[in-house]
């Protein structure tokens, strides 16, 4: 008779590899779909945790995760780690960054019933310096915008228009601050100026600290003799719309940085993804900003290029440091 005792399993002890190329896809207002390349393991991979920034969402069996419940107009970062039976975890993958779809708001109609006579000529506020020719009551210029910081203040400048006789204008500027679709709460009348032939008028107004960061609606109103409301019909001027993006800090407000240096960014706008940055000649690193200041990517400058294949279509801020100072340029990525 023989005694045998077996040996105790060998444990497993051996991470699976790191998930690759981790990207988002057909991300809306609330969703967004993620995709990653299998790990292997020596023993088996039996799922993935998906992160959303440090937080563990959950384990997914295959190598995609439609992520639910987002909100609008958001910056999330996402990474995924696989697993085996053993509960070995590998390294995480690369960090995709989303960006969801903003919401839709419709506003009130408003506008001049005849330009024969008086029209507004041009709009200054910060970085918008728009002379219009347009004839319409109504112009849309939403698709021209400018950044402006909460607590702070700013001054606009309407200029009036007039085909021979001038004519008494009232004037007045409105902001969706809390971008309800409306400018009738407390404190969104920014600017009125009281019916005369005076031209240019101007008026300064403060950024509410309440105010909601991102993309809404300004509304400039000339009406003949009175003032206009925010949404009414008037015998005679015209009505203009503009976009302001709000952000939270003035870290992302190109204007009001000093630029030490220069530097050329190409293509601009940039539909691929590679952007590219001339005229740099010293080491350095950059880091890039959505409209509401918030930090994306960052890294050092390798050959002069920086990916952006993983940025959503918008605009944005592309900060440059190096030991000559910081300089920021602002870029669309299609």
């Amino acid at each position: 008779m023989v005694s045998v005792t077996t040996s105790a399993p060998a444990g497993d002890s051996q991470a699976p590899t790191t998930p690759t190329n981790l990207s988002a896809s057909g991300t809306t207002q609330t969703t967004t779909t993620l995709t990653w390349n299998a790990s292997s393991d020596n023993v088996g991979v039996t799922g993935y945790d998906v992160y959303q920034g440090t937080t563990l969402l959950g384990n997914i069996a295959g190598t995609s995760a439609n992520i639910t419940s987002l909100t609008p107009s958001t910056v999330y970062t996402f990474n995924v780690k696989a697993k085996d039976a053993a509960g070995n975890s590998s390294a995480a993958s690369n960090t995709v960054t989303v960006t969801t779809l903003g919401t839709s708001i419709t506003y009130c109609t408003s506008q001049g019933n005849s330009t024969a006579d008086e029209k507004i000529g041009k709009v200054v506020f910060k970085t918008i310096s728009n002379t219009s020719t347009g004839t319409a009551g109504y112009e849309n210029f939403t698709a021209i915008s400018t950044m402006v910081t909460r607590g702070t203040s700013n001054t606009i400048t309407i200029t009036p228009s007039w085909t021979s006789t001038k004519y008494n204008e009232g004037y007045a500027v409105f902001i969706d601050f809390n971008q309800d679709g409306d400018f009738s709460d407390a404190g969104e009348t920014v600017f009125t100026k009281a019916a005369s032939t005076t031209t240019p008028v101007s008026g300064s107004f403060t950024i509410p600290t309440t105010a909601l960061t991102g993309n809404t609606r300004m509304r400039v109103s000339m009406k003949y003799n009175g003032f206009p409301t925010s949404c009414e019909s008037f015998s005679y001027g015209q009505v203009e719309d503009y976009t302001i993006t709000i952000s939270a800090t003035a870290k992302i407000d190109e204007t009001a940085t000093a630029r030490t240096f220069d530097f050329t960014l190409y293509p601009n706008p940039v539909s691929g993804s590679v952007l590219n940055i001339a005229n740099l000649d010293a080491i350095s690193t950059y880091k890039i900003y959505n409209m509401i200041g918030q930090e994306l990517a960052n890294g050092s400058l390798n050959n002069n290029e920086i990916a952006v294949e993983r940025l959503a279509s918008g605009t944005y801020l592309l900060e440059i440091s190096n030991a000559k100072g910081t300089s920021t340029k602002r870029f669309i990525k299609q």
